[in-house]
């Protein structure tokens, strides 16, 4: 395809972070490289990795666009770099990707193909599957309770062929009109990781768009790749930054979440489950994520996402 052709069809900036990850994020661009659709310019955005993984990345990449943050400003923080990018590089879309994904190169094509056909679809994802296999479905929507003020992934098959609507989309793929983002904002930074993508759902949303699935787009998931412990050894995989941003962001999501659309019991019932992870913690003698998690509560109550300001969870990891 010459330049005059590809220069006619929509472009896309896809945006990967890295931190301390070298294998993951060399395995995706690899696979980002062969992607079939022409347009797009792949985003490596290093979150201020210590392992020397970025420059090592930049070096081995030249012809994908580095940028660098010089310390980690978690999920919002590194996608927003990239989104900033995109936004002063008027991008017609732009695709958020975890680095610990796995696709073929129809996938994107098929994405934007569909939310180039349906306008009034403000952001799309694909169908996503764990790459282990031990739950083949990871994520295929999004359900929000407004009675309990919860969210919940889809992890069964909704449709195998035909695209559909979803309460919210996850951030490990989540591709959106760049005019879309100039009206609502980028990635809140109080939340810094986890939620993040929900309460982005939510203000598309807001502005009159619809969110959906297109199961033809697949991907596979090796989930939270930077955030679980290497071994399974401390009570699970999450670490005691998981629980506390996990626990802290509930909170924030309920304050961004316009109260009409959240019964008066959403409140007392999350901070009755934040309680019971507390007393799990304590007689289970997790003395290190118990403390996270009565961080994480605290802090829920006393922050809004409107701060834009990240936390700083490093007396956590």
């Amino acid at each position: 395809m010459n330049e005059a052709a590809i220069a006619s069809i929509p472009s896309v900036a896809l945006i990967v972070v890295n931190w301390n990850t070298y294998g993951y994020t060399k395995s995706c661009l690899d696979q980002a490289a062969r992607l079939a659709y022409p347009h797009r310019e792949v985003v490596l955005v290093d979150n201020g990795s210590t392992d020397g993984s970025g420059q090592r990345l930049r070096a081995e990449y030249p012809d994908v666009v580095f940028l660098e943050n010089d310390r980690n400003l978690g999920f919002t923080g590194g996608n927003n770099r990239g989104i900033e990018y995109a936004l002063a590089k008027e991008f017609r879309y732009v695709f958020l990707l975890n680095n610990d994904t796995y696709f073929q190169p129809s996938f994107l094509g098929i994405l934007v193909d569909y939310l180039e056909a349906n306008p009034r679809v403000g952001a799309v994802q694909p169908l996503i599957f764990e790459s282990n296999g031990e739950r083949p479905v990871w994520h295929a929507g999004g359900i929000f309770n407004s009675l309990t003020g919860g969210t919940k992934s889809i992890k069964r098959m909704v449709e195998k062929d035909k695209p559909y609507a979803s309460d919210w989309l996850t951030g490990c793929a989540f591709l959106i009109r760049t005019e879309l983002v100039w009206k609502i904002g980028p990635l809140r930074n109080a939340y810094f990781a986890y939620f993040e993508d929900v309460d982005w759902s939510f203000r598309v949303m807001h502005a009159g768009y619809s969110l959906h699935i297109v199961p033809k787009a697949i991907l596979h998931h090796e989930v939270s790749a930077s955030t679980k412990s290497k071994v399974r050894q401390k009570e699970g995989y999450l670490s005691p930054a998981a629980h506390y941003l996990n626990v802290r962001n509930q909170f924030l999501l309920l304050k961004s979440k316009p109260k009409d659309l959240i019964t008066g019991i959403a409140w007392p019932y999350q901070v009755s489950k934040a309680l019971a992870v507390l007393i799990y913690f304590s007689v289970r003698f997790r003395f290190k994520k118990l403390k996270a998690a009565a961080d994480g509560l605290r802090d829920g109550l006393a922050h809004h996402p409107d701060s834009n300001t990240p936390p700083d969870i490093s007396c956590y990891l």
